[in-house]
């Protein structure tokens, strides 16, 4: 009777380890140091507004749109909004110049502090960095 207790435990062992093991891949493979194609890509934007304009002047706002160190150069759309308070004044997309930078030039009429946000999409990922700028 012991000893089919103990072949009955012994067995059960085994299964547990069996459901436990890890599919048949390799060290390598199972290796979050090295990720492969499942690689997290983080979306990162380096927007570039003036801190102080003159009403009339054109600005330049700019863009850097960058992932894990790359440039990225094929955005799927880089536009620029222009709001005065919460009134959203303008909707403009930008255009990419050289090295995952995307540029765009905006004169302001009024004197005034605007808020200026960059809607990126790449990678299936969007991201809205903002900033102000006081026109005088």
């Amino acid at each position: 009777m012991k000893s089919k207790f103990m072949m009955f435990a012994m067995m059960l062992s085994l299964a547990l380890l069996t459901a436990c093991g890890n599919g048949g891949e390799t060290e390598a493979e199972m290796n979050h140091d090295n990720p492969g194609e499942d690689e997290v890509h983080a979306l990162e934007v380096d927007l570039e507004v003036p801190e102080t304009a003159e009403a009339g002047d054109t600005v330049e706002f700019s863009a850097h749109v960058h992932s894990n160190g790359e440039d990225i150069t094929d955005a799927d759309k880089v536009m620029y909004e222009v709001l005065s308070g919460e009134e959203s004044l303008e909707n403009i997309e930008a255009q990419h110049d050289a090295d995952g930078v995307y540029t765009m030039e905006y004169t302001f009429e009024e004197a005034g502090t605007y808020t200026v946000i960059s809607h990126v999409d790449a990678m299936q990922l969007h991201t809205m960095p903002q900033a102000e700028i006081t026109v005088e």
